[in-house]
């Protein structure tokens, strides 16, 4: 990589732009349905919004990556065994993040008890982080789609 030499005074003493992170940005990667895929997508979600230079709360983003996760390991991993995971991380202009999370399994039974319950796990855990959580099949009517979106806050919102 070559670097440009400002050469003169006025070039050095001049503020360089700002770097800004290309958005819109998407990540995805597939995982065997198996209590290890939790772990990896953690380490990997961790990694992508790093790299992804997402602003908002990494921590709490990780932590909805890995209840996702869990939950469709625990909940359909016994159905389907064979079947994998696909974890999409996905930054929009507005820094607006989508996390979903892809599973072999059609039906997502007493999904709003899922994410009105009064304990702090599963969906209930992400909604008190302030996800919004949705769920859809897909197409062909053979896998669903758990996906939450964490907006964040604008600038001069956190100012006050």
């Amino acid at each position: 990589m070559e670097l440009a030499v400002a050469s003169s005074l006025d070039e050095c003493s001049a503020d360089p732009p700002l770097l800004r992170p290309e958005r819109p940005q998407e990540w995805s990667r597939d995982f065997s349905i198996q209590a290890e895929a939790v772990r990896l997508a953690r380490l990997h979600a961790r990694t992508r919004f790093t790299m992804m230079s997402w602003s908002g709360d990494q921590e709490d983003a990780v932590i909805v990556v890995a209840e996702l996760m869990q939950n469709a390991v625990d909940h359909v991993g016994a159905e389907h065994s064979e079947g994998g995971l696909v974890l999409k991380l996905a930054v929009a202009d507005d820094e607006t993040l989508l996390i979903a999370v892809t599973d072999p399994s059609p039906a997502f039974p007493d999904f709003l008890t899922a994410i009105t319950a009064q304990k702090c796990t599963g969906l209930a855990r992400v909604r008190e982080l302030g996800g919004e959580t949705t769920w859809r099949r897909s197409e062909d009517g053979d896998k669903k789609t758990v996906q939450v979106l964490i907006r964040h806050p604008s600038p001069a919102a956190d100012s006050h």
